[in-house]
């Protein structure tokens, strides 16, 4: 049995966009499986994709491997609004989120036993999450004061940490079949907090909504199944990674006039559905595609109803549950140089009626190209190298 160790320096993801991802599910993670945008469920290239996307996969490679990655997220959000449209009395303004650069670890070991039909993983990645940071604008109507009717400065991040322990059986001379239970840690900060009821604690008949940043980790379990199929020159995956259950989110949050206000949200990771077919058309080619289903129109929070309580909490986001289509490709350029390529597009989970209850949320990229090149420097060690683009998009709406 042989061991192989690939270390990623840098995945850069530029997004040009005004919003942080895909939802906040990752189309992709690690450096192999983003050069491909996110196409891996059929086409196991390393032990991260192959252990997020499809746990059956891992079966299929050819040796023991560890794979560490580190992406720089540099993302550019922004928000406009406008009031008095057609009168004499219109005003607004734009305003950019000071996000800086994140960084987004993924690691996984596979382990095969050759005297045995399983095979052994482990993954742990940052799988999902947002963030944005807008400073309060009075040209802006939505980041306004407080007292003017706006949200006054705008806050947020979330972020998902995953652990999949895996195993995966090779039943058959061409199917495979495994299971992950996932473990997952999450954090989630708002300033203002929509989801609590607005207070008027000092008195001057202006109500705004409590301050939550004074968050804490919380715990969430899920499990994901997988098959893979491998015939000579093709291969077939399905997975299906169920909803992530998290107990109650619980944030120390203050009034407005400091006191405390402790809030909780109970919100869920989706439901994912992935099928992939891969094929090896010339020597040295490898092609993939991923069709993907992502439940957000179930979970709890993303998916409630937007909208007002009768205390005037915001009663959920109304996003839609979305497709994503990822086609990826990759070419031996000599034994030791492979050269990847990718586009993947997905649907907006946000509707345009919805879109002003998602501004401490955004989501709207659709459109992303990869490119990336791994390197074999001796015979157990590879590096690699990726570059990844979202392109602009956005939502409007009332």
């Amino acid at each position: 049995m042989r061991n192989f160790c690939a270390v990623t320096f840098v995945c850069v993801l530029v997004t040009q966009s005004t919003s942080y991802g895909q939802g906040f599910v990752l189309s992709g993670l690690g450096a192999t499986n983003r050069s491909m945008a996110g196409a891996g469920t059929a086409a196991p290239l390393d032990a991260i994709g192959a252990l997020h996307w499809n746990p059956a996969s891992i079966t299929a490679l050819p040796q023991s491997r560890f794979d560490v990655s580190a992406e720089a997220v540099f993302n550019r959000n922004e928000v406009e609004s406008r009031v008095g449209i057609g009168t004499p009395f219109e005003f607004g303004g734009v305003t950019s989120s000071d996000n800086g650069a994140a960084v987004l670890p993924a690691i996984g070991t596979v382990i095969h036993d050759p005297n045995s039909i399983f095979t052994y993983g482990l993954g742990l990645n940052t799988i999902g999450g947002f963030s944005v940071n807008f400073p309060g604008d009075p040209t802006n109507p939505v980041l306004a004061p407080p007292a003017v009717g706006g949200l006054g400065a705008a806050y947020s991040r979330f972020g998902v940490v995953q652990v999949a322990p895996t195993i995966a059986a090779q039943v058959t001379e061409r199917l495979s079949i495994g299971i992950a239970p996932t473990i997952n840690i999450a954090e989630a900060q708002a300033r203002p907090f929509p989801f609590s009821a607005p207070n008027d604690a000092n008195g001057d008949m202006m109500f705004s909504y409590p301050v939550g940043i004074g968050s804490q980790p919380t715990w969430g379990l899920g499990v994901q199944v997988g098959a893979f199929y491998e015939a000579e020159y093709w291969s077939m995956g399905m997975s299906v990674k169920s909803p992530q259950w998290f107990q109650s989110f619980k944030l120390n949050a203050s009034d407005e006039l400091g006191m405390p206000t402790p809030v909780e949200v109970v919100l869920t990771y989706p439901l994912i559905v992935s099928w992939g077919v891969a094929a090896r058309p010339v020597d040295r080619l490898l092609l993939a595609l991923d069709v993907r289903y992502v439940d957000f129109a179930s979970t709890k929070l993303f998916g409630n109803s937007a909208g007002f309580g009768a205390d005037g909490s915001v009663t959920g986001l109304g996003w839609k549950s979305v497709f994503f289509v990822a086609l990826g490709a990759q070419y031996e350029l000599t034994d030791r140089i492979r050269l990847r390529g990718g586009y993947s597009y997905s649907q907006n989970p946000i509707s345009n009626q919805d879109a002003m209850f998602s501004i401490q949320a955004p989501a709207p990229y659709q459109h992303l190209t990869g490119l990336g090149a791994s390197v074999d420097l001796t015979s157990n060690l590879e590096v690699t190298l990726t570059w990844v683009h979202a392109f602009e998009n956005s939502v409007t709406g009332p």
